[in-house]
């Protein structure tokens, strides 16, 4: 029997065998690596100084190339006549092209909100339309201007006034309690010009 040796225990190692690796190669514990924060995180200050950095950057170019006003206006005049049950509306309306380019009218529509929450959406009428209109209607030319119209041409820093005319399928007596009329100014390569009338 003294030539079997004994089975080593749990836990023990086999005499005259190499000790076990503490871990194999290429594996570095965690203690010897990432132990203390200071060693492996970024100085703060720098990394604050460069948000700041970005952040005064972001606002500056945002800052020079917000959207700027090209176009302003107001409706200057409104008259309403009532055309058997219907009501047609001329609008004077004072444009003034804000910036160093001349603007080209593309569009122009108008939607009427009715005291009910009714609402009824109408194109101007064509330039060459109106003078027909305001000889129909002669209360209408009390809004009388230069006709504004699609493909009009503002030139740059200048001023214009027109008269737009719409028709509305409501009785006078709706149109004048509406709650507001809005007419859109659609211009070629530039924003809306949108204008409220209560």
């Amino acid at each position: 029997m003294a030539d079997n040796p004994t089975p080593p225990q749990p836990g023990q190692q086999p005499q005259g065998s190499a000790p076990a690796p503490q871990y194999t190669p290429g594996h570095v514990p965690m203690s010897e690596e990432f132990d203390r924060a200071k060693w492996t995180l970024p100085p703060v200050v720098p990394v604050v100084i460069a948000l700041a950095a970005v952040a005064i950057v972001v606002a500056i170019v945002t800052f020079a190339n917000r959207s700027k006003p090209v176009l302003g206006g107001e409706i200057a005049k409104l008259v309403s006549v009532d055309e058997d049950g219907n009501t047609m509306v001329a609008l004077q309306v004072k444009l003034d092209n804000q910036i160093d380019k001349q603007l080209w009218v593309r569009n122009i529509d108008s939607e009427l909100t009715t005291a009910d929450d009714k609402k009824f959406a109408d194109h101007a009428a064509p330039s060459y339309e109106i003078a027909r209109y305001t000889s129909a209607f002669p209360a209408l030319n009390e809004a009388k201007a230069e006709p504004l119209g699609e493909e009009l041409k503002i030139p740059a820093r200048k001023s214009y006034t027109g008269m737009l005319v719409f028709a509305y399928p409501v009785a006078k007596k709706d149109f004048d309690a509406r709650k507001g009329l809005t007419v859109r100014i659609q211009l070629y390569d530039q924003p809306t010009l949108v204008l409220h009338q209560p």
